[in-house]
């Protein structure tokens, strides 16, 4: 195997994760966002856009059927394998002598089944006595958010 086939199955990966949260939930999506960091620590959230053109956190998909406890558990394996997958991914970097990227905002496309990554290798947070990880997370969702409700209203 080459490094990018490495890479690229370790974010097939991530993006398999992030559906069958899904599915297990029973939640349609037709789009998937998922964000990895690595400046000081290992960072990884996703959030979706369901069928309905709702922009939503993975603790705010549908929860049919499942008590909070279920929920809270699923939502921490996905954290956590996600942060494995992600340092899985510095390992093949490493492997390769490539640089770690201190960023990925993956969006997986569920209707056409294709996939738009976007790597950065500056620093967002680490550099900052304010900002953490989940600030910049968070102004991905916000900014998607708005775009999303947005175009509705055209």
């Amino acid at each position: 195997m080459i490094f990018e086939d490495e890479f690229s199955a370790k974010q097939t990966d991530m993006i398999q994760l992030a559906l069958e949260y899904a599915n297990r939930v029973e939640q349609k999506v037709d789009t998937v966002y998922i964000y990895c960091s690595f400046e000081t620590m290992y960072s990884f959230d996703v959030f979706y856009k369901d069928d309905k053109n709702n922009i939503v956190m993975l603790h705010e998909l549908s929860k049919k059927g499942m008590s909070e406890s279920e929920i809270d558990n699923l939502i921490f394996s996905v954290l956590k394998l996600g942060n494995k997958d992600l340092q899985d991914i510095q390992k093949i970097c490493q492997k390769y002598n490539r640089p770690m990227p201190s960023q990925i905002k993956l969006i997986y496309d569920n209707v056409k089944k294709s996939v738009n990554g976007k790597y950065s290798y500056d620093l967002f947070y680490s550099n900052s006595d304010t900002l953490t990880a989940d600030d910049i997370f968070e102004q991905w969702y916000n900014e998607v958010k708005e775009e999303v409700e947005s175009s509705r209203k055209i």
